[in-house]
C-alpha cells in the first residue's frame, strides 16, 4: 500500500483541476474517481459557459474565485490544447424592472473586477443577434465571456496531471475513511487501500457522503437538476452570443449557448432533488426549455433538437448559495471542495489554487517542481485537417482513412488513439466524449456497432463485455445474424 501526500476524491472538473495544480509541486498525489472515466458526473451535464463573474455577490467566495478562474482560461487553453471560443454574453431584459436588475449585476461585476461590462440597447443587441426577440429592450453585455467543453477541460487537466506524476485511478468508489493515530488517513475502495497525509474531497454531489465516511458532518448537500437540449449544427439562425434572460434568485434562467463544437445548447431548468443520481430527462422540463428559449429566439426550430440530457449541480444547503472550500473544523488534513455549482466550470482553476493554499496552510510543503511541463500535446482531429494533411496522415497510418462516424467525420485512427490514450477510453461513452463519435445528427445510429467492435478488438474483450458507461451497462447480450462484423 503506497503512501501519498494527497489523495483527491472525485474526478470531475474540480478534482482534475486540483490534480493539475498539485502536479506542479514536489509531492505525491493520486486522484480516485468512482466511475469508469473522469468527468462523468456534474461535469458532463453542463453547458460549458465560463461566466466572467458579474453574478456572484461581491465579497463572497464565489465572487473572488469566479473572476480569477475565468481569467486563467485563455492561457490554460493554449497550454493544454483544449477548445475555447469567445462569444460574449447577453443578459437580456424585457422590462424596466429587468433593467434595474441588469444595472445591479453591472455594479456587482465592476466590484468583482470583471472588465468591459456595459448595458446596451435593443439596436446594439439586434446588430449582433438579428433574430433576437423584438421585445428585448436592453442587455448586460459581457464581451470577455468564453465557452469550453467541460469534459474536454477535465480530460486535459487529468492528462497533464498524469504526465507530471499524479496517479489517476478510475472505478475506485471510496467506501471507508479512517483517521489513524499517526495523523494519516486510510482510504478503502472495493479492491484497494490507500494511505495519505491529506484528503481533498471533490466528490461533487456525493461530497457530504464522503465527508461522513471520515466522521465529518459539517454540511448537507442537495442536487439541483437541470434538463438541457442539444441542437444540430446545421440549424438556421444560429446564435453567435451566449444569451440568458434576466436572472431569478436561484438560477440564471434558460440560456442559448453556442458551443466549441458548432452545436447550440439550450439549458437549463433548476429543480431541487433528493436523488443524487437523478439524471433522467422530464417532459415538462424539456417544454420549459423550448418555451424559455423561444422567449429569446422566437424563430429557433425545436425540430433541430438531436439530444436531451440532464445534469445535477451540487448545492450545499444553508450556505448562502456559495461554494464550501475549507479545511474541516473537526478532522485536520481533510480539505473540502464542495458545493461547486455554477459558476463551477469558470471557477475550477482558481478553486485548485485555493485548495493548494489550504494544503500549504495545513502544513504540506509546496515546493515547485523544476521539471514540471505545463503543456499537453494537441490531439489529432481528422475533420480539422486540410486535405493534404489528411492524405499524409492516411499514408502514415491507414486507420485514419476509415471513417467510423460519418456525422462528425471521426476515423478509426482517432478511436484507437482514444482507447490507448493517457487516460484511456474503455467504454462507448468514453470514446464518444474524446472523439465525438456518436455526437452527430444520427446520435450513433450508424456508428455505434463499429465503435463496439473496435473497443472489443483493441481491449481483447468479447463484444458482450463492452459497456456504455459504468459496469453493468453492457450494450449487447447475444449475437444477431452471426455477430458483429
Amino acid at each position: 500500500m503506497n503512501h501519498y501526500d494527497i489523495i483527491i476524491i472525485g474526478g470531475g472538473i474540480t478534482g482534475t483541476a486540483i490534480a493539475h495544480e498539485c502536479s506542479k509541486y514536489q509531492l505525491t498525489a493520486a486522484l480516485l474517481e468512482r466511475g469508469t472515466d473522469i468527468g462523468i458526473g456534474a461535469t458532463k451535464g453542463n453547458g460549458g459557459v465560463v461566466h466572467p463573474g458579474y453574478d456572484p455577490t461581491p465579497g463572497s467566495l464565489k465572487a473572488k474565485i469566479n473572476v480569477r478562474g475565468a481569467n486563467l482560461y485563455p492561457r490554460l487553453a493554449k497550454d493544454l490544447n483544449f477548445g475555447i471560443i469567445n462569444p460574449g454574453i447577453f443578459v437580456i431584459g424585457f422590462t424596466d424592472v429587468d433593467e434595474a436588475v441588469l444595472k445591479h449585476k453591472l455594479e456587482f461585476g465592476i466590484k468583482n473586477g470583471v472588465k468591459d461590462l456595459a448595458i446596451i440597447n435593443a439596436e446594439q443587441m439586434h446588430n449582433r443577434e438579428p433574430h433576437l426577440a423584438t421585445e428585448a429592450k436592453h442587455a448586460l453585455y459581457a464581451p470577455t465571456a468564453t465557452v469550453v467543453d467541460p469534459f474536454e477541460v477535465a480530460i486535459a487537466f487529468a492528462e497533464n496531471a498524469k504526465a507530471n506524476g499524479v496517479e489517476i485511478l478510475t472505478s475506485q468508489l471510496v467506501s471507508a475513511i479512517e483517521k489513524r493515530a499517526d495523523g494519516s488517513f486510510l482510504i478503502v475502495t472495493p479492491d484497494q487501500q490507500f494511505s495519505c497525509s491529506y484528503i481533498v474531497n471533490a466528490a461533487g454531489n456525493h461530497a457530504d457522503v464522503v465527508a461522513r465516511l471520515a466522521g465529518i458532518s459539517e454540511y448537507q448537500m442537495k442536487p439541483r437538476h437541470g434538463d438541457l437540449l442539444v441542437l444540430d449544427k446545421d440549424m438556421a439562425n444560429k446564435p453567435q452570443t451566449v444569451m440568458f434572460p434576466c436572472p431569478g434568485p436561484d438560477t440564471k434562467g434558460i440560456a442559448c449557448i453556442p458551443t466549441v463544437h458548432g452545436n447550440t445548447i439550450v439549458g437549463s431548468t433548476a429543480t431541487m432533488m433528493d436523488d443524487k443520481e437523478a439524471v433522467n430527462n422530464y417532459a415538462p422540463g424539456i417544454q420549459v426549455l423550448i418555451d424559455g428559449v423561444h422567449k429569446i429566439l422566437p424563430e429557433l426550430d425545436a425540430g433541430k433538437i438531436i439530444r436531451t440530457f440532464a445534469g445535477l449541480r451540487p448545492v450545499v444547503l444553508d450556505n448562502n448559495n456559495d461554494f464550501f472550500i475549507a479545511e474541516s473544523q473537526t478532522v485536520k488534513g481533510f480539505i473540502h471542495a464542495a458545493g461547486i455549482q455554477s459558476p463551477g466550470v469558470a471557477s475550477a482553476p482558481a478553486i485548485a489554487e485555493q485548495v493548494r493554499d489550504l494544503l500549504d496552510n495545513a502544513g504540506l510543503e509546496m515546493k515547485p517542481k523544476p521539471d514540471y511541463n505545463p503543456c499537453r500535446d494537441k490531439k489529432t482531429v481528422f475533420a480539422d485537417l486540410s486535405i493534404d494533411e489528411q492524405d499524409a496522415l492516411i499514408h502514415q497510418n491507414p486507420a485514419y482513412g476509415r471513417i467510423v462516424c460519418r456525422c462528425e467525420t471521426v476515423t478509426e485512427g482517432e478511436i484507437i488513439a482514444a482507447i490507448h490514450g493517457v487516460i484511456p477510453a474503455h467504454t462507448l461513452d468514453a470514446v464518444k466524449r474524446r472523439t465525438r463519435a456518436g455526437m452527430g445528427r444520427c446520435q450513433s445510429g450508424f456508428c455505434q456497432y463499429k465503435v463496439i467492435a473496435i473497443l472489443s478488438r483493441e481491449l481483447g474483450l468479447p463484444v458482450s463485455d463492452i459497456c456504455l458507461e459504468d459496469m453493468g451497462s453492457q450494450l449487447l447480450c447475444g449475437t444477431v445474424k452471426g455477430g458483429v462484423k
